[in-house]
């Protein structure tokens, strides 16, 4: 399971600057204002110093005394679930005192029967304070206690330290899994609510109907390995998915977003789901020119198809046409990507997405030899020579060979590589398609100088 740790502690005591600073990303409210994180902040952490990842939850401040405002009692009531359903906790309080705050902290702790929870002393700047620290360390009898300067980012890794290995010794050890070249590496990514998890429960949830569990797959993996027919799949970042639809995120765009680069760059293939009867946004695009600038196959998936053909006045037999052209529209890039065109909800074409990543996998591990690159070099500079700069009239390519796979990459031996005009590249990509496929993949095009311009690369 993926394991789940809460920081708790009074108002005001440094627990959403803890939690930015744990994280290494500014995502709960930082304000001097007692109640500013009212709504529970989880993060799924990805701690790679020690090859672990579960959740972290940044709690609201606790402040039983004040009866009668409304919106404490909210606080700790969400808070009071979130400590129920965690399994450690992290309680702050500051180095030098312990409150009647605390008291209540504490309280809580008791009526909960809660045994498994450090304490962090907050706010040791110096090693005097640290000193000051242990005189509260007995306080409480939690697991284990660490004095810590948020501010100065000390203590924090010795938390992590420790937290790591807790999970572990309660087999809360969700791993990435170890895949090689052999496996097709798919991430389905989107803004939120295009139904990217429901798509993957379809495939490869409790329901399935497809694939089937591949061996050696732990229960503890963050990533879902699968067979498809006679291919092997690793479905990048599943649980995280799954979990996004769960749990209350009050930044849940942020963690959507950082979550989706993660998963774009462990990917070879990311099928970008977007709504079908919401079309195509900035947001779909701004993931889609993140999947192209780290050049990975690519696979547009048009959800919700079932409410777009329930549309009034919709033609059925060229609705898909239509939409393909509208995506051009927005997308100039298309023609060489692959759409598929599906329902979560009925599990219409779903093989699809499976059968395109398998096929855009073989693409991007496709070898040209260099005596073909050279002979077709030849025939597409004859058929349109190379377009110059205002630096050039002159310029000119020598020859060229495939150099890398996933992604194809080119590289071509040229005069000097200033001299192009930065259309060629797009004119010999087309020829490169046209002729040798390559199909739902980027391409890989670089200009390599000779002579005395052989350092310079475009």
């Amino acid at each position: 399971m993926l394991g789940k740790v809460t920081i708790i502690g009074r108002p005001n005591v440094g627990k959403s600057s803890f939690f930015n600073m744990y994280t290494g990303h500014k995502i709960a409210i930082v304000d001097d204002e007692s109640g500013t994180t009212r709504d529970i902040s989880e993060f799924e952490y990805r701690d790679f110093e020690n090859d672990l990842t579960y959740i972290l939850s940044d709690s609201g401040g606790l402040d039983l005394l004040d009866k009668n405002d409304e919106i404490s009692r909210d606080i700790a009531d969400r808070t009071k679930k979130s400590i129920e359903n965690s399994d450690l906790l992290i309680w702050l309080v500051e180095y030098d005192r312990i409150t009647e705050l605390d008291e209540q902290v504490l309280k809580i702790i008791r009526e909960l029967k809660v045994k498994d929870f450090i304490l962090v002393a907050n706010k040791a700047d110096n090693e005097q304070k640290k000193m000051e620290a242990y005189s509260i360390a007995g306080f409480a009898n939690a697991l284990e206690f660490f004095p810590v300067s948020v501010s100065h980012n000390d203590g924090i890794r010795d938390i992590k330290r420790f937290v790591a290995k807790f999970l572990e010794s309660k087999g809360l050890n969700y791993k990435e899994e170890e895949v090689d070249d052999t496996y097709v590496k798919l991430a389905l990514v989107g803004r939120p609510n295009v139904g990217k998890s429901s798509l993957i429960n379809a495939i490869v949830g409790e329901n399935r109907v497809m694939v089937r569990d591949m061996a050696g797959t732990t229960r503890d993996s963050i990533d879902t390995k699968f067979k498809y027919g006679d291919t092997n799949f690793v479905l990048i970042d599943t649980a995280g998915i799954r979990r996004l639809s769960k749990v209350g995120v009050r930044n849940v765009e942020d963690w959507s977003v950082m979550r989706t680069e993660r998963s774009i760059t462990r990917a070879d293939i990311v099928a970008v789901v977007i709504d079908g009867f919401d079309g195509i946004v900035h947001q779909d695009l701004a993931i889609i020119s993140t999947v192209l600038e780290e050049n990975k196959g690519l696979i547009v998936v048009v959800n919700k198809w079932d409410k777009v053909l329930e549309k009034p006045g919709i033609d059925k037999d060229s609705i898909m046409n239509r939409y393909i052209e509208y995506l051009k529209s927005k997308v100039e890039f298309l023609p060489w990507a692959s759409v598929v065109f599906t329902s979560a909800v009925s599990e219409k074409r779903l093989s699809e997405i499976l059968e395109n990543a398998k096929n855009i996998k073989l693409e991007r591990f496709k070898r040209v030899k260099t005596g073909v690159i050279n002979n077709f070099l030849e025939q597409v500079v004859l058929k349109h020579p190379p377009t110059g700069t205002r630096k050039s009239h002159n310029p000119k390519i020598y020859y060229g060979s495939q150099v890398d796979v996933n992604p194809p990459k080119f590289v071509l031996t040229v005069n000097n590589p200033e001299h192009f005009h930065f259309s060629y590249k797009r004119y010999l990509e087309n020829r490169i398609r046209d002729n040798f496929g390559f199909f739902g993949t980027p391409i890989v095009i670089e200009y390599k100088g000779r002579g005395k311009t052989a350092d310079k690369r475009k």
